[in-house]
């Protein structure tokens, strides 16, 4: 009984639905290799150094193909003329044209890493730094996506709080508005926290930055920590 209780838990099915799919893996991954990266600087472990490396190639291989999705959503938001936002329609067209070129470049990583490509300075060096040119475009254009949507969200909510209601009914319903824009600010600054630490690792591999690997290791645990959460919700 107890064991059924368990193993029916909507919380287990869910977990279940998250390793099941290809994104929970690779956001799990993302997790281990960065607190590899943490644990290794932290107690100058060669075995987490090792086991980070091993999460990141596996990483690289789950996430074959994937610039296709980007492509995809840069093309969808492209052709979404009719918005009411150009601003949050160019970010999103910039992001995901940015995210596509950098998963683009790092198959090529792969290919080099599993030795289907020779290393040379074009595929060991400079491949490399351009896909976090791409990465750190891709995290640019989400800053800036991010601080639309928190100014779109605190405009509304300023208008509404400072809209008279005459009745309970236009109460009510610019309550509801409120929590919603309030809900729709607090993502938006969830989010520009993960793409600023980001923003924080990809500065540190293109050298701009000289920061210790257990600071970049606990920035990389906390933004897998914030990917994990939206696929388990998405779950």
């Amino acid at each position: 009984m107890v064991c059924d209780t368990l193993i029916y838990h909507p919380s287990v099915f869910r977990l279940v639905s998250l390793l099941d799919s290809t994104a929970g893996r690779e956001k799990v991954l993302r997790l281990l290799q960065y607190l590899c990266r943490f644990l290794g600087y932290q107690y100058s472990s060669i075995l987490a150094k090792k086991l980070q490396a091993e999460f990141t190639t596996v990483r690289k291989i789950l996430r074959f193909l994937k610039p296709l999705n980007h492509l995809q959503a840069a093309s969808k938001f492209y052709d979404n003329k009719i918005t009411n936002d150009n601003v949050v329609r160019w970010c999103n067209v910039l992001k995901n044209l940015a995210y596509a070129g950098y998963l683009t470049l790092d198959q090529i990583n792969l290919l080099r890493i599993l030795r289907l490509v020779p290393a040379t300075k074009i595929t060991g060096v400079k491949v490399p730094k351009w896909a976090n040119w791409c990465w750190l475009a891709g995290l640019v254009s989400g800053l800036a996506l991010d601080l639309r949507k928190l100014q779109v969200s605190q405009d509304r909510i300023r208008a509404l709080t400072a809209k008279g209601d005459h009745s309970v009914d236009e109460k009510h319903s610019t309550a509801v508005e409120v929590a919603s824009h309030y809900s729709d600010r607090s993502a938006a600054l969830k989010r520009l926290l993960w793409d600023s630490l980001d923003t924080f690792i990809v500065m540190n591999n293109l050298k701009f930055i000289d920061s210790p690997d257990g600071s970049i290791g606990l920035a990389g645990v906390a933004t897998s920590l914030f990917g994990l959460q939206g696929v388990w919700e998405a779950a």
